[in-house]
C-alpha cells in the first residue's frame, strides 16, 4: 500500500485535547499521512465513521472520517474493550501504545529476568515485609501499582532511633511513628485499598542539592526499530524527592558534564542507552503490548550506577517543549505510524 493515502488517527481523552495534541504532530508529521484527532465518544460503530478534527487549507475542520489505517493512542488508561473493537476494525497490530498504563509489579517481574542489576528491590506491599525491608534498606518508596507522576507515592524512612518517618513529595516528614508497631497499625489506612508496591530507596546523586532523574525516551523509527531519541533530566524542586515537581528540565548531558569528567559522563550515557534498548526488547517479547514509544526513568546512584525507577507508556511530551531541537519526539511516532501503514 502506498504511503500517499496513509491515514492515521490520534486517540485522545476528550475534545478539548484534540487541537493541542494534533498541532504538535502536524509540525513534524510525515508528509504523506492524512492525520486527524478523535476521542472514544466520537466513534460511530454502526456506520464505521469517526468524527475527528483535522487541518485543511490552513483551517481547523471537524469532519467525518472512515476508520484510519493506524491509530496512535494518546489516551491514558484506555478501555480494553474499546481497543479490542478498534483492533477488530483496523487490525490488531495497527493500534500502538494501546496499553499505556503499566503495572509497576508486572514491569518489574518482566525486566528482572534480564536486568536485575539495574532494578531496586521491589515487591507487592505487605506491612510485615515492609518492616523487614525497612530494617534492611532504611528507606522505602511505596507506590501505587498503576500510579503516575508521583501521585500517591509515600516515602518511608527508618531513623537510627527506631522512629519511622512518612512523607509525600518532600523529604520532610508528615507523620512520625515511634516504632514499627505503630507503623504497621496505621500504614494500611494511609495507603487505602489501592494496590501498592514497595521499592528499595536508592541513595541518589544530586545536583545543586536537588534530586534529578534521567528520562530515556525510546521510540520506534520509520523502519520499525527501537532507538533512544534523547535523555532529558528533571531537577526536582528544593526538598522534593518527586521529580514530577521540578524547577527545570534540560538535556541530561548538561548535568552529567557538571558532575563528572567526560569519560565518566559518556560511560553513564552508554549504559543508559544499552539498558533502555534492552528494556524495549523485553517489552516487545510480551504479545499483550504493542508499543511505538515509552520512557525509562533512571536514578543515578552515588556510586554512578544507573537504576531503573519506572517505565512510562504515555511519555509526557510537554517536558521537551522548552528544550531546543527536540521536535523529533513528535516526528518519530508519525514515522512509525507510516511504517505500520505499509506493513
Amino acid at each position: 500500500m502506498s504511503t500517499k493515502n496513509g491515514s492515521v488517527g490520534i486517540l485522545v481523552a476528550n475534545r478539548n485535547q484534540r487541537k493541542f495534541v494534533l498541532k504538535q504532530y502536524l509540525q513534524s508529521k510525515t508528509m504523506h499521512l492524512k492525520l486527524f484527532c478523535f476521542t472514544p465518544s466520537s466513534i460511530n460503530w454502526r456506520r464505521k465513521r469517526i468524527i475527528g478534527l483535522h487541518r485543511s487549507n490552513g483551517r481547523w475542520v471537524v469532519g467525518y472520517f472512515p476508520f484510519p489505517q493506524v491509530i496512535y493512542n494518546r489516551c491514558y488508561d484506555t478501555d480494553p474493550q474499546l481497543i479490542e473493537r478498534l483492533g477488530a476494525a483496523i487490525g490488531v497490530n495497527k493500534c500502538f501504545n494501546h496499553i499505556n498504563q503499566f503495572s509497576k509489579q508486572e514491569i518489574y517481574t518482566n525486566l528482572s529476568k534480564w536486568l536485575s542489576d539495574y532494578l531496586p528491590a521491589t515487591a507487592p506491599f505487605d506491612k510485615e515485609n515492609a518492616v523487614q525491608l525497612l530494617k534492611t534498606h532504611k528507606d522505602l518508596y511505596l507506590k501505587p501499582c498503576y500510579g503516575h507522576q508521583g501521585k500517591g507515592v509515600v516515602r518511608v524512612e527508618m531513623q537510627a532511633s527506631g522512629e519511622i518517618h512518612i512523607s509525600r513529595h518532600y523529604f520532610s516528614p508528615e507523620i512520625i511513628f515511634q516504632d514499627t508497631q505503630q507503623f504497621q497499625e496505621s500504614i494500611q489506612a494511609i495507603l487505602g485499598s489501592t494496590p501498592y508496591i514497595m521499592q528499595e530507596g536508592i541513595p541518589i546523586q544530586q545536583v545543586d542539592d536537588r534530586i534529578f532523574d534521567i528520562r530515556a525516551l525510546v521510540q520506534k523509527s520509520e523502519n520499525g526499530l527501537w532507538s533512544v531519541t534523547n535523555l532529558v533530566s528533571r531537577i526536582a524542586s528544593k526538598g522534593s524527592f518527586n521529580t514530577s515537581i521540578y524547577d527545570k528540565a534540560c538535556l541530561s548531558q548538561e548535568i552529567l558534564n557538571r558532575l563528572y569528567p567526560p569519560y565518566k559522563a559518556n560511560r553513564i550515557i552508554r549504559s543508559i542507552y544499552d539498558v533502555s534498548l534492552r528494556s524495549a526488547e523485553i517489552m516487545d517479547e510480551n504479545p499483550d503490548y504493542h508499543l511505538g514509544e515509552f520512557s525509562v526513568d533512571f536514578a543515578l546512584g552515588n556510586d554512578e550506577h544507573t537504576w531503573i525507577i519506572e517505565l512510562n507508556g504515555k511519555p509526557q511530551k510537554t517536558l521537551y517543549d522548552g528544550i531546543r531541537k527536540q521536535s523529533v519526539v513528535y516526528m518519530r511516532p508519525m514515522q512509525y505510524a507510516q511504517y505500520l501503514c505499509t506493513h
